[in-house]
């Protein structure tokens, strides 16, 4: 019988939101505040890079298995499962994790401050165009998607205090 991984689950987020909590309390001031248009200039080149990197991966998925190797999409040999499973979960695992960052992205940028969420965006483009060379590699995976899932906790942790903070 497979365990259920929710109470593990739970308790690694609620720690995680917790130390990101933390750090959005002492690292953010004041309440909501719509920042400048001029202000997401960071943000906007952020998330330019980051669909760009989207389409990268969605690119090498389909060319990977569709154009270049469409003999061996359904093949058996561990070496092309490995390189099927490198095409997929990159892409896969950023269209799971675009509708938590560009709402939090979006948010922290454009209510808590324009600036900081500007960087991190860029930082967090930088963590996910790593991940193909770490998928599969345990633990160095973490390298790509821990620091994006902090980003995103920190990015809402900030945008619920300022919200209280209003």
């Amino acid at each position: 019988t497979p365990k259920s991984s929710l109470l593990p689950g739970l308790g690694l987020a609620t720690v995680s939101y917790g130390i990101m909590g933390v750090a959005a309390f002492f690292t953010n001031k004041g309440g909501l505040k719509y920042a400048d248009a001029a202000d997401l200039k960071l943000l906007v080149i952020g998330l330019a890079a980051y669909i760009y990197l989207l389409h990268v991966f969605c690119f090498r998925q389909g060319l990977g298995r569709n154009l270049l190797n469409p003999k061996l999409v359904n093949s058996e040999d561990p070496v092309c499962k490995k390189h099927f499973a490198n095409l997929d979960r990159p892409w896969l695992n950023s269209l799971e994790q675009a509708p938590l960052f560009l709402s939090a992205a979006i948010l922290y940028s454009g209510l808590v401050n324009a600036q900081l969420g500007g960087i991190l965006t860029l930082v967090y483009v930088a963590f996910t165009a790593i991940y193909p060379a770490v998928f599969g590699k345990i633990p160095l995976i973490a390298i790509s998607t821990m620091p994006r899932y902090w980003i995103i906790q920190y990015m809402v942790a900030a945008v619920v205090l300022a919200g209280l903070r209003t």
